[in-house]
């Protein structure tokens, strides 16, 4: 649902920002986030992802974590995340190939899996400080 409301805000706010307004930095944020959603939401044709995958690829989204990315390295980063997918416990593999509800515990390991896998790709100014 979040993620349908922050495409259809982009698409907006795109359209909008085609008439060179000037925009503050929560638009263009707004904007950089909606690229990277449609950038994941390309799909190669003849290159089916898994369900796991996919949960993954659409939880880092929800998540920002896409955000710090380059939009020129956005297919490489999406592939080290559904790469990354492989390493899902098998215990949350098996909920979210069911009809349940994925948990706070399952989200938050694929949300760390998620980082782990995208850290190649955050510029070092984008890192956060530790």
């Amino acid at each position: 649902g979040s993620l349908k409301l922050a495409y259809a805000q982009f698409g907006e706010l795109e359209s909008f920002a085609r008439f060179g307004t000037r925009l503050d930095e929560a638009t263009r944020n707004t904007i950089r986030h909606g690229e990277r959603i449609r950038a994941c939401l390309n799909q190669a044709q003849s290159d089916p992802v898994s369900v796991p995958e996919q949960i993954a690829v659409l939880v880092a989204l929800t998540g920002g974590l896409f955000d710090p990315v380059p939009l020129e390295r956005m297919i490489e980063a999406e592939q080290a995340v559904r790469k990354a997918a492989s390493q899902i416990p098998a215990a949350i593999v098996q909920n979210l190939n069911s009809d349940k509800k994925l948990d706070e515990a399952g989200h938050e390991s694929l949300l760390a899996l998620a980082r782990t896998a995208l850290a190649a790709f955050v510029p070092p100014s984008e890192k956060p400080i530790s």
